[in-house]
């Protein structure tokens, strides 16, 4: 990106996509709500017990279609296209680009941060199982955000390597991830997490060939052919084995196609992929308008803050009924009675959060973005380390996991400037969208 420039031209710059927009914000809303149905909190003779709510062979196949994962990392990759699109246009150098880039999903970082140790800390005088469980709860997203830190970082190199051979990259990572299958199949596990990687750039990669318009000759009896393919590729891999049946770790199947991902993920997206195409085409031209479209903007542009709240937010309604048990049932028909009311409750907690931290980004977005290339890959590669080992390790103030916190401030650091700008009107950091 920083030797050719590329002019923009109608063939390989998108104008906005509202349906990508609509994937992000329901897919979203999917992934809160699944993690706010998945953990029973009960209190059994004065115990705080977490146990898995979910179980079930008809929920084992509803973890498939509500595996939503890849469409995060297809949109990315979507975004990420128009983005390096328009730096090469303007002539702009990989650090122009990555220093904005990285430092807009890195700053809501800062507040998470702030906000889990400063909760640590007032735990820990009162309950340290409490603090260790809520630093554990907190962290456990995070492996998105260090995966989608990655896959913005390499995003030029990505579009490049389309732009050469539309199929080489998606092929090769596909590849790659299979032999990690394998491996882990013949029981060498050391490899397992390095599908974080491959798969789910692989599902970046197809969220490229869908901004350049890839599967655009494709007829719609090819693109039904494709996603029937798909499913029956997922149905031999799976019933034969050795593949997991669930797309979730749920009570009753803990091992699953996701934690790490497997090439089951990448098939899975391919099937998405091809029916996403088909819907987009019979959406082209459409616009949402009132209520609607201002849902659909507010979701899109508060997506990481939504993401990295929504666990924070559960946890405070959950830790606030603590103190009264009665609300805690052990019967787990009372449990899924009562889940519309936490489900408002969290609702109402995730909405004050968003306020605030929309603010901080508000804040954040006065200060110029680094683009000095040393600082810049200096500032990347720590958020990226710091946020994979604050996931690792919990978020916490202490040992590693403090270590790891510090860096992730340094790196925002780096990747910011002292001059002060004005930010576009409606500026987020947390955006997926582009400006």
């Amino acid at each position: 990106m920083v030797t050719q420039p590329v002019r923009a031209t109608r063939s390989n710059v998108r104008e906005r996509d509202w349906t990508i927009d609509i994937v992000r914000v329901c897919s979203i809303t999917v992934v809160v709500v699944v993690h706010w149905i998945s953990v029973r909190v009960t209190v059994v003779d004065g115990v705080v017990r977490g146990d898995q709510a979910l179980h079930g062979r008809p929920i084992w196949v509803l973890t498939w279609p509500l595996q939503v994962m890849p469409m995060f990392f297809l949109a990315g990759g979507f975004a990420n296209t128009l983005i390096v699109d328009r730096y090469r246009a303007r002539g702009r150098t990989y650090a122009d680009y990555l220093g904005l880039r990285v430092r807009r999903l890195t700053t809501p970082m800062i507040a998470l941060i702030a906000f889990t140790v400063a909760l640590d800390v007032g735990l820990d005088a009162f309950s340290e199982p409490a603090a260790v469980a809520a630093a554990d709860i907190v962290a456990s997203p995070l492996w998105f955000l260090a995966v989608f830190l990655i896959s913005a970082m390499v995003a030029p190199f990505a579009v490049r390597a389309h732009d050469v051979s539309a199929l080489l990259a998606p092929v090769v990572l596909l590849g790659c991830s299979f032999a990690v299958d394998l491996l882990r199949f013949g029981g060498v596990n050391r490899f397992a997490e390095w599908n974080l990687i491959f798969v789910w750039l692989f599902c970046h990669q197809l969220g490229i060939l869908y901004a350049r318009g890839t599967l655009g000759p494709v007829g719609d009896g090819g693109l039904l052919l494709i996603a029937a393919a798909g499913i029956g590729v997922l149905i031999v891999m799976v019933v034969p084995g050795p593949y997991f049946p669930t797309m979730l770790g749920l009570a009753d199947a803990p091992v699953s196609n996701l934690a790490p991902p497997m090439t089951a993920m990448s098939i899975l997206a391919v099937t998405q992929f091809a029916a996403l195409v088909l819907v987009s085409r019979r959406l082209t031209g459409w616009q949402p308008h009132g209520r609607a479209r201002r849902v659909i903007t507010t979701g899109a542009t508060q997506l990481m803050n939504i993401y990295l709240w929504h666990v924070p937010a559960m946890a405070i309604v959950t830790g606030a009924a603590l103190a009264v048990p009665v609300l805690l049932p052990s019967d787990a028909g009372t449990w899924w009675a009562t889940r519309p009311l936490w489900m408002v409750a969290a609702a109402v907690v995730l909405f004050g959060f968003v306020r605030i931290t929309g603010r901080w980004d508000a804040f954040c977005a006065r200060y110029a973005a680094r683009t000095a290339t040393l600082p810049v890959l200096a500032g990347s590669v720590l958020a990226a380390a710091g946020i994979f080992a604050l996931w690792r390790c919990s978020l916490s103030p202490y040992g590693m996991a403090g270590l790891a916190a510090l860096t992730v401030v340094l790196a925002a650091a780096l990747l910011t400037t002292t001059r002060r700008i004005t930010p576009p009107a409606g500026c987020s950091l947390s955006s997926a969208r582009t400006r």
